[in-house]
């Protein structure tokens, strides 16, 4: 009860003319959201009911003393007859617009019922509008306060917009500077405003792009696998078949179309031809270096993220710097029904270059190919060709997919599931899935 009571106190407190100058209600109003999370709707009530009466009370506060009060003031301060003829012109002109948002505009908000008592506002429109702007005001405290006692990560939207931006937090401070950029140069008539602020868009753009493959990409990453001991038991028909080129919801799914059942798939690989590439996350790369790899055909695979995770290994057939087939691979779990090590594939083909967004970034990529289903059977073919030592077999793990806006690829929804020839028995429960 006492609690409700100081609520109340402390947003009627943060309304009142005088009182308000020193008496902040924003700390009650986030108590009141904390209260709302554990169903304290009364805390709610009180913070509301004390912000309404306040502003009732500063509106006959203005009506009774407004007049005498402002005769001082012009007396005291001759030079703010202007800005108080201006409020007087805004208030009856926009009286809605006034009254309904001065509650977001911090300090404003002390003295707009005091001051539209002072002008004569009536007091239907005055209790009409203002009753708007205290929904707004108080409302977006409690919400705060509500989402601070839940956790900003039991929130999916606040959870989303804070991983974007903690992505993109370079991106949006280069596209700032450039719009900064443009925009004094229009101010003050710069010659060429517009190329240089593309310049600054560009040579920002390339930096960043340097910075993200050479200096950031393997920095948070363990280049070492999981021992064995420490990999959860997983089941295929529960894993996850998307992939995505960065960590916040913005980016369309890539497909997984492969499995591998077995220790490492780098056997297969090289027995068929692959050639391993370096990834920039788990490879320590340097200018030079990429620059070695781009002269031999085998340019450094970029990381696409299952899990939150980049690919623990990369292959590449023999082809262009543009044209290529690829397979990431992640180191899933243990199987729970073969008991063998499980790997995920994403296999796809390079066909040209393209501008895309990265990673947080803006960059110059490989276009992949949507047709995933058509490299995984050539994956197939090529392991039946070796069918002394491997077996291979379309199994529906993953969702029939087209290619739109949430999608890169389109998929019939088989994924292909490679293993060293096991026991007869072993075999049979694949077919479980």
């Amino acid at each position: 009860m006492f609690e409700t009571i100081g609520l109340f106190l402390g947003s009627l407190l943060d309304a009142v003319i005088g009182p308000n100058l020193v008496v902040p209600g924003e700390p009650f109003m986030i108590a009141a959201g904390y209260q709302l999370y554990s169903g304290g709707y009364i805390a709610v009530f009180a913070v509301v009911l004390g912000g309404l009466l306040g502003d009732q009370i500063s509106f006959f506060i203005g009506r009774r003393y407004g007049f005498n009060v402002q005769k001082r003031l012009l007396a005291w301060q001759p030079k703010i007859r202007r800005p108080l003829a201006r409020c007087r012109l805004l208030l009856h002109r926009n009286a809605f617009w006034v009254l309904a948002f001065s509650r977001l505009l911090g300090p404003v908000a002390w003295v707009v019922p005091f001051m539209a008592g002072t002008h004569r506002i009536a007091w239907r429109k005055f209790s009409l509008y203002a009753s708007v702007g205290l929904t707004l005001g108080i409302g977006q405290f409690v919400v705060w306060g509500y989402l601070l006692a839940a956790g900003v990560d039991n929130v999916p939207v606040l959870s989303d917009i804070a991983l974007f931006i903690s992505e993109h937090k370079y991106t949006m401070g280069v596209a700032l500077l450039s719009l900064a950029s443009m925009y004094f140069g229009f101010k003050r008539q710069w010659r060429h405003s517009w190329v240089k602020a593309c310049s600054v868009f560009i040579i920002g753009t390339l930096a960043l792009n340097y910075s993200h493959f050479f200096w950031f990409s393997d920095d948070k990453v363990n280049s070492t696998l999981v021992a064995q001991s420490t990999v959860p038991m997983v089941t295929l028909k529960d894993l996850n078949y998307k992939v995505f080129a960065g960590q916040s919801s913005i980016y369309s799914a890539q497909g997984m179309n492969v499995v591998y059942l077995g220790e490492s798939p780098q056997s297969l690989m090289k027995t068929l031809g692959w050639i391993e590439n370096k990834t920039f996350s788990r490879s320590d790369l340097e200018w030079p270096d990429y620059v070695n790899l781009l002269k031999k055909n085998t340019p450094p695979v970029s990381d696409l993220m299952w899990n939150g995770e980049p690919q623990h290994l990369a292959f590449q057939l023999p082809g262009t710097l543009t044209k290529r087939s690829h397979i990431r691979w992640w180191q899933a779990g243990i199987d729970s029904v073969t008991k063998q090590p499980l790997w995920l594939g994403a296999l796809s083909y390079d066909d040209g270059l393209t501008v895309t967004p990265y990673g947080g970034i803006i960059t110059i990529l490989h276009s992949v190919a949507p047709d995933i289903d058509a490299e995984r059977d050539k994956l197939k073919h090529d392991v039946f060709r070796l069918n002394a030592e491997w077996t291979a077999e379309n199994i529906k793990l993953a969702y029939a997919t087209a290619m739109d806006g949430g999608h890169d690829y389109f998929t019939d929804g088989q994924v292909l599931v490679v293993s060293k020839q096991l026991p007869s028995d072993a075999l049979q429960t694949t077919h479980l899935y």
